[in-house]
């Protein structure tokens, strides 16, 4: 908002937040009241009950919504919407170069350990094809609740399982603990945990001499080039840590949507949407990324690695780049049959 100037069309550009505490109730809640108050745009969103609701307001009210932390791919599938823009990652890119990396390293063989609602069963399913597809098989899975902080129970079931890859088909909140309760668990080497939603900041949680090793697939690394360090080091400046892959996002779906108002001239959805789906994606983060009929934004994804405590050379330097996935390998093809809006 500062950089844009703190004015669009003439008219001062305005913030409003809320924590909707993962309740759909409460979210949705807030996002009708906010759209019914002239909020033109609801960015992030987060977990899927809430983000399903949010795009079914956004369509019935002629509004925006940018999902940015929602990662569930049902958001471009079955819950599609004409005014839903998936931003930056879902379930299967986030997934997708962790398992091939597995894969590739000889885990054919995998055991889920699945967050219990719409987001971990979406993860379950999407990479159980992406598994199956490259020649491995599934041994079983065990659910938890969000709320769940001991995995005692889980670990074990992995364990006995004697699955190559132990795949963590839940939140960043929980990866943590699981990786650390692994290790007290004696789970690794024998067995490569794999957690399919991680962030730099779960990185720093579990510190190097733990999370080494492990791989996340992202769509921003900080120290990737001189564009992506220049906006770190702005963000740390003013947060007084660097950003991870949602930060980076949020900054640019909102550049985005004002260019698109600016350009537009209204901040009527329909037409806003129309200009940001025409509108090519380049920013510090990303060069020609452009939005799918269903709202999925198609840009390169990247494989990282945690680095050991002898590679690495400062605080924030937790991750070397391995490969980059380009955008048709990391997301799945649009569903004319599930999403009415992808024909």
């Amino acid at each position: 908002m500062e950089d844009f100037g703190g004015k669009v069309l003439d008219r001062p550009i305005e913030l409003v937040s809320a924590d909707h505490l993962n309740k759909p109730d409460i979210g949705i809640g807030l996002a009708r009241k906010w759209y019914d108050e002239d909020v033109h745009a609801i960015f992030d969103i987060g977990i899927t009950s809430v983000a399903i609701g949010v795009q079914n307001l956004a369509k019935e009210k002629n509004k925006v919504a940018v999902f940015i932390s929602s990662s569930s791919s049902d958001l471009t599938g079955k819950y599609c919407g004409p005014n839903g823009i998936h931003w930056h990652h879902n379930n299967f890119s986030q997934a997708f170069g962790v398992v091939k990396a597995a894969i590739d390293a000889g885990g054919k063989d995998f055991f889920f350990m699945t967050v219990d609602y719409a987001f971990g069963h979406n993860i379950q399913r999407d990479t159980t094809a992406m598994i199956e597809a490259n020649g491995g098989k599934v041994l079983g899975a065990t659910p938890h609740p969000f709320d769940r902080t001991d995995y005692s129970s889980d670990l074990l079931k992995a364990q006995s399982s004697r699955a190559k890859v132990i795949a963590l088909a839940t939140t960043s909140v929980h990866v943590p603990s699981i990786v650390k309760q692994a290790d007290e668990f004696g789970i690794r080497p024998a067995q490569i945990v794999a957690p399919l939603s991680m962030t730099l900041h779960d990185v720093k949680s579990i510190g190097l001499q733990s999370a080494q090793g492990l791989m996340e697939t992202t769509s921003y690394y900080w120290d990737q080039n001189d564009e992506t360090r220049t906006f770190a080091k702005r963000f740390q400046e003013r947060f007084k840590k660097m950003p991870n892959m949602n930060h980076a996002a949020a900054y640019g779906a909102v550049m985005h949507y004002l260019k698109a108002v600016q350009a537009s001239g209204t901040g009527d959805g329909n037409i806003v949407m129309a200009k940001m789906k025409e509108t090519p994606i380049n920013d510090f983060m990303t060069k020609n990324g452009r939005i799918r009929p269903d709202g999925q934004v198609m840009r390169d994804q990247y494989l990282l690695q945690v680095k050991t405590p002898v590679e690495s050379k400062s605080e924030w330097d937790l991750y070397k780049v391995l490969a980059t996935v380009p955008a048709e390998v990391a997301f799945q093809k649009a569903d004319p049959a599930a999403c009415s809006y992808a024909k």
